[in-house]
């Protein structure tokens, strides 16, 4: 035996090794070693061990190892080689363990190696391997770990590895495999890992992978397969991790997902899933990430799922999620991270979730909760990111925000903001300026313009008429005397984006819902017309030539945006192009959004 690994030495690899013929152990691994391996290792004829990995050789495998056939291990992991790998070292027929990770290598996976029998660990990941996996490898049934992650293989997925009997680690990441996912796989009885994430796999996932019964980890995610998730993934008990996401899976999540009471992990994310969220999920109690997000789950948000005291991330943002937010919730007592924003929740927000003591990000935009923020969320002290946006809240903002004083400010490049979290409470009723002492302060730092965009409600006598300016002063309404007869309820919401789609028309930047009431009877028309004038920034404008500026109406009869002018007969616009402005008389209330053509970009055609 030769051992000098884990040492400092330096230089290349001296090829007079090659004469110690006798040698068994050379063990030159984790040093600084440069150069080429020498071709006079081939002559090592005894050599059972050959480590040569952490070091920074460089060049090819040489086919000279191939004459090693006494070699059991073979580890040449984490160096700069490149080329090739040798077809010779499928003539190492004792061989056990073969290692080859972390290199440069490039070519195909030689098929000889489907020779190697007795191998029992074979790593080729973080190289550059193309070509198609040898189906020759289904004869490694001793093979406890195969590893190719991260590489560049491509073609279908052998169905000729559903031999590999004794299998615990099948691990086939971040490469360009195609086609579906044998049904073969099922047949691996002692496969603990299965990770196939990040390919481009179609089809189906086969209800046969309800077999393994000995899995812990399966990672199917960031490919494209399609269809159901087989219900027969519930027989997976020993379970603990669950990642199908970035798919185009559809259908209901199966109830049977209840049963893997093991799983830590259960992440669904980014496919087209629809139907109710199981209550079954309330029984996973190892669970400490859940992740529904961007799917089209519909329906209530189950109770039971304040049943997973374990759980710290909580995603179903971007669903279609109605009713309520449950008030079990606020068992969570481990969640860090709340995700319910882009559903149609409505509501008020329970002041129980100012319980949740451990949240560090809660977002619930986007959904139709109203009444006012809870008091008890400035208990909410480890807080960093909170999105209460394009909400119907209202009231006065409590003065117990100022306790939150780890929210995020605009553009904050330091962890945890990182420059992507941050405070908002815009699109709301909330009341401007709040009355409580020092909150106006707190928001002026935490999220500065917070008051520009939140609605505004004026009441009116008919008789007399008013005006009606948005916060930000960009939009002002001019009710005439005699336009309707009571007091009348003008309510002004400014809204992000238009709700409906523009089409080939470009927005810019002004969209609101306008609406009237007298009593609670909704008025839509007037008698006399009302004057809207709107400023715009022409900076911001971009392709939109400032001239072709209209306000246009959602009509709700034809479902399609038509001229706000049309609304009174003989209606025109007056616009005043130098001080960036726009008026029109009104008589409809409805959504409105300003938008603007195109501009037309004509190139010039050269004749020789």
């Amino acid at each position: 035996s030769l051992c000098l690994g884990n040492n400092q030495l330096t230089g290349s690899i001296p090829p007079e090794l090659g004469n110690l013929v006798n040698l068994t152990y050379l063990y030159l691994y984790n040093t600084q070693l440069t150069g080429s391996i020498p071709p006079e290792l081939g002559n090592l004829i005894n050599l059972q061990r050959l480590y040569l990995y952490s070091n920074q050789l460089i060049s090819v495998i040489p086919a000279d190892l191939g004459s090693l056939v006494n070699l059991h291990e073979l580890e040449l992991s984490s160096n700069q080689l490149s080329g090739s790998i040798p077809p010779e070292l499928g003539n190492l027929t004792n061989m056990e363990y073969l290692y080859l990770s972390a290199n440069q290598l490039s070519g195909t996976i030689p098929p000889e190696f489907g020779n190697l029998t007795n191998l029992l660990f074979l790593d080729l990941e973080n190289n550059q391997l193309s070509g198609s996996i040898p189906p020759e490898l289904g004869n490694l049934t001793n093979l406890h770990e195969l590893r190719l992650d991260f590489n560049q293989l491509s073609g279908s997925i052998p169905s000729e590895l559903g031999n590999l009997s004794n299998i615990e680690h099948l691990s086939l990441t971040n490469n360009q495999l195609s086609g579906s996912i044998p049904l073969e796989l099922g047949n691996l009885s002692n496969l603990e890992n299965l990770n196939l994430y990040s390919n481009q796999l179609t089809g189906l996932i086969p209800p046969e992978l309800g077999n393994l019964a000995n899995i812990y980890y399966l990672y199917l995610g960031d490919n494209q397969l399609n269809g159901v998730i087989p219900p027969e993934l519930g027989n997976l008990t020993s379970l603990q991790e669950l990642r199908l996401d970035f798919n185009q899976l559809s259908g209901s999540i199966p109830p049977e997902l209840g049963n893997l009471v093991n799983v830590t992990y259960l992440i669904l994310y980014y496919n087209q899933l629809s139907g109710n969220i199981p209550s079954t999920l309330g029984n996973l109690d190892s669970l400490v990430y859940l992740g529904l997000l961007n799917n089209n789950l519909e329906g209530n948000i189950p109770s039971s799922l304040g049943n997973l005291s374990n759980l710290n991330h909580l995603l179903l943002n971007n669903n279609l999620l109605s009713g309520s937010i449950p008030v079990e919730l606020s068992n969570l007592v481990n969640l860090q991270r709340l995700w319910l924003g882009g559903n149609q929740l409505s509501g008020s927000i329970p002041i129980e979730l100012g319980e949740l003591s451990n949240l560090g990000r809660l977002t619930l935009n986007k959904n139709q909760l109203s009444g006012n923020i809870p008091s008890t969320f400035g208990n909410l002290t480890n807080l960093y990111q909170l999105d209460l946006s394009e909400n119907l809240l209202s009231g006065e903002v409590p003065a117990s925000f100022t306790n939150l004083i780890n929210l995020c400010e605009p553009g904050n490049p330091d962890p945890p903001c990182n420059g992507l979290y941050q405070t908002d409470l815009g699109y709301n009723h909330l009341n401007v300026p709040a009355l409580e002492p020092g909150v106006e302060d707190f928001l002026a730092i935490k999220d500065p313009d917070w008051y520009l965009t939140q609605a505004v409600e004026e009441e009116i006598p008919g008789e007399t008429g008013a005006t009606v300016v948005s916060n930000d002063g960009n939009t002002v309404i001019d009710i005439p005397a005699g336009a309707a007869e009571g007091l009348l309820t003008i309510l002004f919401a400014p809204q992000p984006d238009p709700s409906e789609s523009i089409g080939v028309l470009n927005f810019a930047g002004n969209s609101f819902e306008l609406t009237a009431f007298i009593g609670e009877d909704p008025v839509e028309s007037f008698a006399q017309p009302l004057t809207l004038t709107l400023q715009y920034d022409e900076a911001s404008l971009g392709v939109i030539p400032e001239d072709t500026l209209i306000l246009y109406y959602w009509d709700t009869d034809q479902l399609t945006w038509l001229d706000a002018v049309s609304t009174c007969a003989g209606g025109s616009y007056t616009r005043d192009l130098d001080e960036d402005w726009l008026s029109l008389p009104i008589c409809h209330l409805s959504e409105f959004a300003l938008l603007g053509d195109s501009f037309d970009l004509f190139l010039p055609t050269i004749r020789r």
